[in-house]
């Protein structure tokens, strides 16, 4: 999600921070890049979905939770999941 809030909020401090919080999630993962890469895909269509509302608004945290919720997030996942990941040093 915190790709996702980066991307949508692009202009604001909640950028700065998405961004930090992925990074974070990166050092600590055992995924290669290329998997951040795939996911920022994914996360790129959802963002540039359009919804509509009463409110004036771009809905850009009800598109991150969809995504969150999605089963193209999911099938991401277990794909990633299946083709292993880096290994960590001990």
């Amino acid at each position: 999600m915190s790709r996702c809030f980066a991307q949508a909020f692009p202009e604001t401090a909640v950028k700065d921070d998405a961004n930090d919080t992925a990074s974070g999630y990166l050092e600590y993962g055992n995924q290669p890049i290329e998997a951040y890469n795939e996911l920022d895909i994914l996360v790129g269509k959802y963002v540039a979905r359009k919804y509509a509302g009463v409110a004036k608004s771009d809905f850009n945290t009800m598109k991150c939770i969809d995504l969150f919720h999605s089963k193209e997030l999911d099938q991401l996942a277990s794909k990633l999941a299946k083709s292993g990941g880096k290994s960590k040093a001990p």
